[in-house]
């Protein structure tokens, strides 16, 4: 069941809107635009779906209906106590939330864990018989492969220290460390951007999510899904920033490699977050990527 809150009649960025998944979840959600072409947007770890508030702008309101989406636990949506935060169950969640809005044949968009959430929804629907959801998928810095946790990752994972450290540590320094480690060029750190990630880390019950998400990333069982990149038929494009210290660009040519026919664009001078430190080239990628008049919007 869909709930709005005072929605945009202009197609503007639009008021909160509240999805149930089930009765102890509700997943919070925008939409932007009133165009033919649904996106939708799943956020990495530790964000919301504040992260694409840069790039929101840049895609034609007539052409698109954006749907941005905060994951199960992560910025407004509920936190419950019990049940997963496993990226099979935001999996699961995202697909029953496309249908439920009746997104078919919706440009899929996914940033890090989001975008390992991403790839295991279009997997699960094509083992489903529910591939008419996604038409397109787009990866930015990707979680794709196993790989060694970046370092608050390794301290969420032992409890004790994590609840510790999200509980004394002040919110701007946590928030700022992580920044940094995201971002190359720092000047993208600013007050406004501090703001919007204090509200993903400040929120009640929040050390509880990251804590259990961290804990069932499941190394193991990345293999399974992995051997069936080669399964995927929808057209791909992969974004990665070129100093990316999170996830490395040797993954991202990996998983352009195992996508039959992807694209890989490689954002220049650009960490972790692309669609956040460098908006208007990734949405120049994206355009390129979508074709149509949208091209024109990224070269203006």
């Amino acid at each position: 069941m869909t709930v709005p809150r005072s929605p945009s009649p202009t197609g503007s960025l639009s008021a909160d809107r509240f999805f149930t998944h089930s009765p102890g979840t509700v997943i919070r959600y925008r939409l932007h635009g009133t165009g033919p072409q649904p996106v939708l947007f799943v956020h990495g770890f530790a964000a919301a779906l504040t992260t694409w508030d840069d790039i929101v702008p840049l895609f034609p309101p007539h052409r698109f209906t954006l749907y941005l989406m905060d994951l199960k636990g992560f910025g407004f949506s509920s936190k419950p106590r019990r049940g997963s935060y496993a990226p099979e169950e935001q999996a699961a969640v995202l697909l029953s939330f496309m249908e439920a809005v009746a997104v078919d044949g919706a440009v899929l968009v996914g940033h890090s864990l989001g975008g390992g959430i991403a790839l295991l929804a279009l997997l699960r629907a094509m083992t489903e018989g529910r591939a008419r959801l996604v038409s397109r998928l787009i990866l930015l810095d990707c979680a794709a492969y196993p790989q060694r946790l970046p370092r608050f990752m390794r301290w969420l994972k032992i409890p004790l220290i994590g609840r510790l450290g999200m509980a004394l540590l002040p919110l701007r320094t946590l928030v700022l460390a992580s920044l940094r480690a995201v971002f190359h060029d720092e000047r993208a750190i600013t007050p406004e951007r501090i703001r919007r990630y204090e509200g993903c880390f400040g929120r009640s019950g929040m050390a509880r999510v990251l804590i259990r998400t961290v804990q069932e990333l499941d190394r193991d069982g990345y293999q399974g899904v992995v051997a069936r990149f080669r399964e995927i038929a929808v057209p791909t494009l992969i974004i990665w920033g070129s100093e990316d210290r999170i996830i490395r660009l040797a993954n991202g040519k990996r998983l352009q490699r195992e996508i039959p026919g992807a694209r890989l664009a490689i954002i220049p001078e650009c960490g972790h977050n692309p669609h956040e430190e460098r908006p208007r080239e990734t949405y120049g990628a994206i355009a390129d990527f979508l074709g149509g008049d949208e091209k024109e919007t990224a070269e203006r």
